[in-house]
């Protein structure tokens, strides 16, 4: 997982509803997309398939490159099948991840951008979902 020090994803998982809550903060980078990947391949070999929210609420800063958002996209489809929903504040730093949104579920694919959390609960049925933390692999 990325530095102990400053944190820049933390996750967690629903048993219940088998749903994976990845907060993330500050600079968001290529590093922090390798993680997730690594901590999700784990994470569908205990649990088999699972939703993802995707939380960009705390983020700071996309230090992530343009060439490098593809290799996100297909990274994700660790958890092929499921739905993936993106929270991300209406500012201008998340446009790119907005434009993203709409693209794919433009496609038929199985991404939506959400404004909040509440609303990505919503779009899963999540009434009282119960999120506990990922320990790092």
């Amino acid at each position: 997982m990325s530095s102990d020090i400053d944190q820049p994803l933390a996750l967690f998982f629903d048993h219940t509803n088998k749903v994976l809550l990845a907060t993330f903060s500050g600079a968001f980078t290529r590093q922090v997309t390798l993680d997730l990947d690594t901590a999700a391949r784990a994470l569908q070999e205990r649990h088999g398939p699972f939703a993802i929210i995707l939380d960009f609420t705390e983020v700071t800063e996309l230090a992530i490159q343009l060439r490098d958002w593809p290799q996100f996209a297909a990274d994700r489809r660790t958890i092929r099948g499921t739905r993936r929903i993106l929270v991300t504040p209406p500012n201008d730093t998340f446009i790119a991840l907005r434009l993203y949104g709409t693209q794919r579920s433009g496609a038929g694919g199985d991404s939506d951008v959400v404004s909040t959390r509440a609303d990505a609960f919503r779009q899963l049925g999540l009434k009282s979902p119960s999120f506990e933390p990922v320990a790092p692999a």
